[in-house]
């Protein structure tokens, strides 16, 4: 009966929601519980049951839930705080994208590994997990602070290191410099549109509410960041730049004003209640037990060297910040946070055979592994530095 897509959707919402509530109950933020769920589904006994169909319908949910959380996000962030914080996320993301790539690549060179385990390696150490860790921030109510908001745009910043990396992992995977040469172009054509979008988008909006219609407004919601993330998507960018930026266009526009709370909220239960479980469980697939033990040093050196070039990353900076040294820190760890793009560039290039399998392996366990130490640590520093986050 485990063949029944149904029947795994069921199950996985469940334990999700056991796993959740238990570690809340221990004073955790859930996500950490709906996480270990995704680990649970990773063992052995619960893999042979999931069918190729079931773990294709998993992904798309999985794909589905960072989509709809960019959205969120760009719905919900502090715009105001968004723009003081342009130079500090700015100079940390650069940063945090930068230092850890070079230590990723001296880490596989110097176990002896080709220059392309090096740079797939690098690229994953490089990159950050915007869907944990707004998950986190909005787990711990400190979304719209001063030092969340940088997270978080540091964090979207990270992305287009993110369109880039994995635009040269296809172009070894394939073999073409075609998509590469045209990424300049497909970003200008995509802000061009995006600029026509919030042109027009208050037009739509005032046809809609003619209805005065909740369900519709919602709805509409719904479609304008699905397209805007789909027309993204189309032109190479990924569709998370396009969610995010929708959501913003949504939150600029005043029609939306009397009704933003309602719409945030219901979006929020949608989301975090039938879709995040889907992505957490994605993540359980990629991870694999018998791999992890059989080579436990990598694993370890990988997961030390990509939390000490995102800590070092952020905290080399202060200076350039008008932030303490303590928040930096703080910033480094949310960096830290992974569990996305980067599992995706570890699979096209195992796919591909660019990097052999304890490579693989040891990557999706550093991603597991530093999505679970960021909330713990942000729940820590938040209750011994209570105005850290301003």
């Amino acid at each position: 009966m485990f063949e029944s897509t149904l029947v795994i959707i069921v199950i996985a919402l469940t334990v999700s929601l056991i796993m959740s509530e238990i570690f809340y109950r221990l004073k955790f933020p859930r996500v950490i519980g709906q996480l270990m769920a995704g680990l649970i589904f990773a063992l052995p006994f619960f893999k042979r049951f999931i069918t190729s169909d079931a773990a294709s319908d998993i992904s798309f949910l999985s794909n589905l839930g960072i989509i709809f959380l960019l959205l969120l996000a760009g719905m919900e962030i502090n715009l105001k705080q968004f723009k003081k914080a342009e130079k500090n996320s700015f100079v940390i993301a650069i940063s945090c994208a930068l230092l850890p790539f070079l230590l990723g690549v001296i880490l596989m060179k110097a176990l002896d590994y080709s220059n392309i385990v090096a740079f797939v390696a690098g690229a994953c150490f490089a990159l950050t997990a915007e869907a944990t860790k707004l998950k986190v921030l909005i787990d711990m109510h400190v979304l719209r602070s001063r030092v969340g908001t940088i997270m978080l745009e540091a964090g979207i910043i990270d992305d287009m290191f993110e369109v880039l990396y994995l635009g040269i992992i296809l172009i070894l995977a394939h073999g073409s410099i075609v998509e590469l040469g045209l990424f300049p172009f497909k970003l200008i054509l995509f802000i061009i549109i995006a600029f026509v979008s919030y042109v027009y988008l208050p037009k739509l909006v005032r046809l809609i509410h003619k209805e005065h219609n909740q369900e519709a407004t919602f709805s509409m919601v719904l479609v304008v960041g699905l397209i805007i993330a789909v027309i993204s998507e189309s032109l190479g960018l990924g569709p998370v730049i396009g969610a995010f930026l929708a959501g913003v266009l949504i939150q600029l526009s005043d029609h939306f004003k009397k009704e933003e709370h309602d719409i945030i909220e219901e979006l929020k239960i949608f989301t975090f209640a039938f879709i995040i479980p889907f992505f957490f469980l994605n993540i359980g697939l990629h991870f694999d037990y018998a791999s992890i033990f059989q080579n436990i040093g990598l694993v370890i050196l990988v997961i030390l060297v990509a939390t000490v070039g995102k800590l070092l990353g952020a905290v080399i900076v202060t200076p350039l910040t008008d932030l303490t040294l303590k928040q930096t820190h703080l910033i480094g760890w949310a960096m830290n946070s992974r569990g996305a793009v980067e599992l995706i560039i570890a699979e096209i290039a195992r796919k591909n055979e660019l990097i052999p399998i304890e490579v693989y392996s040891a990557i999706v366990a550093m991603a597991v592994v530093t999505t679970i130490i960021f909330p713990i640590v942000l729940r820590n520093t938040i209750s011994k530095e209570k105005n850290i986050m301003k």
